[in-house]
């Protein structure tokens, strides 16, 4: 490492765009130990984190400061030539500093002696600065070329930090701003000048201070380590449009977090490499224990190594963040189109024999609605399934119908897995992520029929539906339930693929898509914003009440859905299940998912109407019926229909 410099110094000199020599005693003279140049700059690297601050954050620094001079920390610098510096650490403090100078200039200039700051620039929005003087006007933001700089989408952040402080007393009121300008200039930090104007060295130094010091989160690691190895403007670009495509699928409503696209691009990429095979990694990119690369020449690397200093190849890593890119740009046209658009037909041309084989418009369609269904899920891990079939199939040249077709598999593994498993059970995945190109869809059918075990699937099923009936979370499960009926009605392991017949193409699209011959109807449990529902009791309506608890428990679990004409649907109304069951004709349905649904349902309509035939007791016995003996009978409803859904799927 270079040598470093150290020396406490007043803010004011720091900060002050003017001269500034600063000394320290030795014997009965002064020492200069550093020099500071008026005209200065400094620069906000773009391998540091964006600003993180929120308003309690600068909340606390101006109260602070307020009471009086106050020592502000570590600032660290690399020195660059001519008057350029920069922030390899204390960022998030300089430019909040920064920018409440320069809100007390725009407010006080002309009645009080503000001192003007230091150039700040930050490398990942290079108008920063232009907007900073220009008082972060509002109208300025979406200028093209404020937009173009903002790579990182951190204006309105910044903007709304710039609100905020323009609101503090201390910085609107004149009397209290001298004081708190006064303070502010004799506050203190120690300036640690690496003198190396290496960038390498700077970004090394920023690693080992914050790992050993106050910890960045995982994103701020992952990127100092990728802008270590490799400075080219290339790979910032492609980190730049990662972000940027992740921002995008945040604001599409997609729940899959950029750690996330990460994680699961190197388990769908990296594994290909046989040298990596049986490598473990966190979820903060770090070895979980000793590897061993399998090469001729094996190289040994220690717990805690963070995955890039292992892999150590620049132009895998800027292919990986390209194919990523690649694979989130598929993933946004699902998500932001109601159906098949240009450019999603454009990835499914193939060919045989070498002509060209046109895949069905409705087939297509299906794809892209099925693909949407598990992108649009809350959960996080099936997504991973996606992605491996975008990088494996899509975004390659030389897939062919049967290689397209493969996406049926995809979705019924989503949706087993959805039902029956939960957050921590990427182990499950693993074997189909880690597959190369040639064995992940074989590995994929494999795991599929893990589900047709019998001692897998019982277990499976108990654990399910004591997730979901707790329904402990608001996720829509109208999208699960539909893809559970999806996968009945259409789906079918033949061999080592799965199948969905020529002939039930316009059928299955129809399902997924017509709302009004297949629209949702909250069966056993009817929607109903006072939580009641209508009985017949000895020729009499009677009207009642579910326990809250119990009513939110039930609402929205998997198995209280059933797919039936909108106008059957309306005439249900609010009624009980047993009123339901008498009042519903089966020759009305086209769903076989339904006709099943009906068939298995019916022995806990009778329960419940039994529990309410007595009319003066109705209420109590319906009370103890919901509390003690309702969730049993749900639990053997549901497994009676998940037998049925996996008996009618399996070979």
């Amino acid at each position: 490492m270079s040598d470093l410099l150290g020396v406490i110094a007043p803010l004011k000199k720091f900060l002050s765009n003017t001269d500034e020599s600063i000394s320290v005693p030795v014997g009965n003279m002064d020492q200069e130990i550093l020099s500071l140049s008026k005209g200065r700059t400094y620069l906000i690297p773009d391998f540091q984190r964006e600003i993180r601050w929120e308003s309690e954050n600068v909340s606390q620094l101006i109260d602070d400061i307020s009471s009086g001079p106050k020592y502000l920390g570590n600032v660290i610098l690399t020195r660059h030539t001519g008057q350029k510096f920069s922030i390899i650490d204390g960022q998030q403090r300089i430019t909040i500093l920064t920018m409440i100078l320069s809100c007390l200039m725009s407010r006080h200039n002309s009645r009080m002696e503000v001192f003007a700051p230091c150039q700040l620039s930050i490398e990942s929005f290079s108008e920063f600065w232009n907007l900073l003087g220009r008082g972060f006007a509002a109208e300025e933001l979406e200028k093209p070329e404020v937009i173009k700089a903002d790579q990182l989408q951190q204006r309105q952040k910044y903007y709304d930090l710039w609100q905020y402080i323009s609101a503090q007393s201390v910085i609107a009121d004149q009397i209290k701003a001298e004081s708190f300008l006064e303070n502010l200039g004799k506050s203190t930090v120690n300036i640690i000048l690496n003198k190396s104007s290496d960038i390498s060295d700077g970004i090394r130094y920023f690693i080992d201070v914050n790992l050993k010091g106050k910890q960045l989160d995982t994103e701020d690691i992952f990127k100092s380590y990728l802008f270590k190895n490799d400075s080219r403007k290339e790979i910032r670009d492609e980190w730049y449009r990662f972000k940027e495509n992740v921002t995008k699928t945040a604001q599409l409503k997609m729940n899959y977090p950029l750690l996330k696209f990460l994680e699961h691009y190197f388990y769908c990429d990296l594994y290909k490499d046989p040298k990596y095979q049986g490598l473990e990694f966190g979820e903060n990119f770090l070895l979980k224990k000793e590897f061993k690369t399998k090469e001729a020449h094996p190289q040994t690397f220690r717990e805690g190594t963070h995955i890039i200093e292992l892999i150590r190849d620049r132009s895998y890593m800027l292919q990986s963040l390209r194919n990523l890119n690649a694979a989130i740009a598929v993933m946004i046209e699902i998500i932001s189109s109601s159906s098949i658009t240009s450019d999603f037909s454009a990835h499914f041309s193939c060919c045989k024999n070498g002509k060209p084989v046109k895949i069905d418009p409705n087939e297509l369609k299906i794809f892209h609605n099925i693909m949407g269904k598990v992108l649009k899920d809350s959960a996080v891990l099936p997504k991973a399934l996606i992605m491996k079939y975008i990088l494996s199939t899509i975004l390659r040249e030389d897939s062919g119908k049967k290689e397209f077709q493969r996406v049926y598999g995809v979705y019924l593994f989503a949706v087993l897995f959805i039902i029956f498993e939960n957050k921590k059970s990427i182990d499950v995945l693993l074997s189909v992520l880690k597959a190369d190109d040639e064995n992940w869809y074989s590995e994929l059918i494999n795991q599929i029929k893990s589900y047709f075990s019998p001692d897998r699937i019982t277990d499976a099923k108990l654990m399910a539906q004591y997730k979901l009936a707790a329904n402990q979370d608001e996720e829509d499960y109208r999208f699960r339930c539909k893809s559970l009926a999806t996968i009945y009605n259409f789906f079918k392991i033949k061999g080592d693929s799965v199948a969905v017949d020529k002939k039930d193409l316009k059928p299955l699209y129809q399902f997924i898509t017509d709302s009004d011959k297949f629209s949702v109807e909250h069966f056993i449990i009817s929607d109903s914003e006072h939580i009641t529902t209508l009985f017949v009791i000895d020729g009499k309506e009677e009207t009642y009440t579910y326990e809250r608890q119990f009513y939110g428990k039930y609402i929205n679990s998997l198995f209280n859905f059933i797919f039936i004409p909108e106008k059957l649907n309306s005439e249900l109304k609010n009624n009980s299940l047993p009123l339901k069951l008498g009042e519903i004709d089966p020759s009305r349905i086209c769903c076989s998912y339904s006709l099943m649904y009906l068939k298995n349902v019916q022995s806990l309509g009778d329960s419940i109407q039994k529990a309410a035939d007595d009319a003066k007791r109705y209420k109590d016995n319906l009370d103890l019926y919901f509390s003690r003996d309702f969730r049993s009978e749900y639990v053997q409803f549901a497994r009676a229909m998940l037998n049925e859904v996996i008996e009618k799927i399996k070979p």
